[in-house]
């Protein structure tokens, strides 16, 4: 379009230099050469409008098809419910604030970059199973950025990582998957198909993850007294279960990446209690369902590896992953068996 005004901008240029020269010489012409100059100058106004009006109207066509490009990437929006009311925000902004919230800070850019593509992941299936462009979400950690003078300094690297990998997800044929992160395995991440039983998330299959062993977190010890401990599971079992099976008893049973799947309590005359891994460490605030349990006379110790769930990416892997030169697209793969990246329109 540039090209096309330029050409318009001489054509006018010429015109008005045809115009001088014909005033000239119109002091010393002819009738016949007088009424050429008249048919010229009748049609001049015809001539610009047919210049002018097709630059304006392809000028048109550009600005309108920006708007509305613009508009389709403002359409999806996230609500998030604060103390004083909603803040709206687009999907790509919200992405930067979420991503400052779950990613440990310092990590690199590339690890960055792949945890920001698989929250956008996360909320365009939101979207589509709300079937909505407007997701209402309850974060009260977006309290520490609104209003705050320093939250460009403190987003910098994560608004970078989101504009980088603008509208990429991830997705397995054809469809966004399931984007589990978490932030340190016990040194392998697990099985979805294994503990689930389940074949829909193929992708969140076991990989190693030998490179978490080095993290400062990997493991932890929690000691809770033995009345507590028996506290806990009866507010679960019921008061009918008796002390010693809740101390003594209990079936667990572990996946083949170490992380306690469930644990049964039986008792003669009453229903059985089964409650899952995942819940059973909350229970007793362990970083993950990867453990070992000792049992003293007054204490039961857990020994714990790990922190978190255990399936998808590790946080702390793909950081090392990046670190050693992979791009965020091949931490994605290894961690998601199958998968590829989509480009959401």
């Amino acid at each position: 379009m540039r090209y096309k005004e330029r050409d318009s901008y001489i054509v006018i240029v010429h015109v008005g230099c045809l115009m001088k020269k014909n005033r000239i010489v119109l002091k010393r012409t002819n009738k016949r050469e007088a009424g050429n100059f008249l048919l010229f100058v009748f049609l001049l106004p015809y001539v610009c409008a047919c210049l002018w009006g097709h630059v304006g109207e392809e000028t048109g066509s550009v600005v309108s098809n920006q708007k509305e490009a613009q508009q389709g990437e403002a359409v999806y929006k996230v609500e998030v419910v604060m103390d004083w009311g909603v803040w709206e925000l687009s999907m790509e902004e919200y992405l930067v604030y979420r991503l400052a919230l779950v990613m440990p800070k310092g990590y690199d850019s590339e690890a960055l970059k792949a945890q920001a593509v698989l929250l956008r992941t996360e909320l365009i299936l939101s979207y589509q199973e709300m079937q909505n462009t407007v997701l209402r979400i309850e974060e009260s950690g977006f309290s520490r950025y609104y209003g705050s003078k320093h939250t460009e300094e403190i987003l910098t690297d994560c608004k970078k990582a989101v504009e980088e990998t603008r509208g990429i997800y991830l997705v397995y044929q054809g469809e966004p998957i399931q984007a589990s992160y978490f932030k340190i395995s016990n040194g392998q991440t697990r099985d979805a198909g294994e503990v689930w039983h389940t074949d829909s998330c193929p992708y969140l299959a076991g990989v190693p993850c030998p490179q978490d062993k080095a993290s400062t977190e990997y493991s932890s010890v929690v000691t809770v007294e033995k009345e507590r401990y028996i506290e806990k599971l009866r507010s679960i079992a019921g008061d009918a279960y008796k002390e010693e099976t809740l101390w003594q008893g209990g079936i667990f049973s572990f996946d083949s990446a170490g992380y306690m799947t469930e644990v049964m309590y039986q008792e003669e005359g009453l229903e059985d209690v089964l409650i899952d891994g995942e819940a059973f460490r909350h229970i007793f605030g362990l970083e993950s369902a990867s453990m070992k349990m000792e049992r003293t006379e007054t204490n039961m110790i857990f020994h714990v590896t790990g922190v978190g769930h255990g399936f998808g990416m590790s946080q702390y892997g793909a950081n090392c992953k990046a670190l050693n030169g992979e791009k965020y697209e091949q931490i994605l793969q290894e961690f998601f068996l199958g998968t590829e990246l989509a480009k959401f329109e």
